[in-house]
């Protein structure tokens, strides 16, 4: 979701470009508003079941429609990302999870702007499978069944849960 302003939001008066930083950047010309064109912030859950398989989506909408993804979305604005992350899991699938580490973050370049997708552990702690719009298939494989991602931030985060996983065993 690029949001590009032409017009202050603090003020209204029409933006101009200020060299800050070493950079050309949109800039109110009578207050101190910035439009640092900062990245959105996504999630992704690597949630497991009691035996340790991973749960996968079928993407029902939007960008990677029809690929299998990890459950995930945008971070609203003032929510913890790994609240985020449960959330997401539940709305998309009907799981409730038990959110654990962070696995790591993906810095991803889209049409639509800068992303940074933070990738969680999970465990399944209750719920019930649900079939919902934007995911309308879901799929719990070993570790090493996962099939081609739609997203390469979703891949690399399985790479790095395997290698965590594999560590531990």
């Amino acid at each position: 979701m690029r949001v590009e302003y032409r017009y202050c939001p603090a003020c209204g008066a029409a933006l101009g470009e200020r060299r800050i930083e070493g950079r050309s950047r949109p800039a109110c010309p009578r207050c101190d508003f910035v439009a640092w064109g900062g990245p959105q912030v996504a999630v992704a859950l690597l949630a497991t079941d009691a035996g340790g398989r991973l749960l996968l989506i079928r993407r029902g909408s939007g960008e990677g429609q029809e690929g299998w993804a990890l459950p995930g979305g945008y971070v609203d604005g003032a929510e913890d990302p790994a609240l985020g992350a449960a959330r997401e899991c539940r709305e998309e699938t009907g799981w409730e999870v038990e959110v654990g580490g962070l696995v790591g973050a993906y810095h991803v370049l889209t049409g639509d702007g800068p992303l940074v997708v933070l990738a969680y552990s999970g465990r399944r702690s209750g719920g019930a499978a649900a079939v919902t719009e934007e995911a309308p298939e879901q799929l719990w494989v070993a570790a090493n069944e996962v099939p081609q991602l739609a997203f390469s931030s979703h891949s690399r985060a399985v790479s790095a849960w395997r290698s965590q996983i594999s560590r531990v065993a």
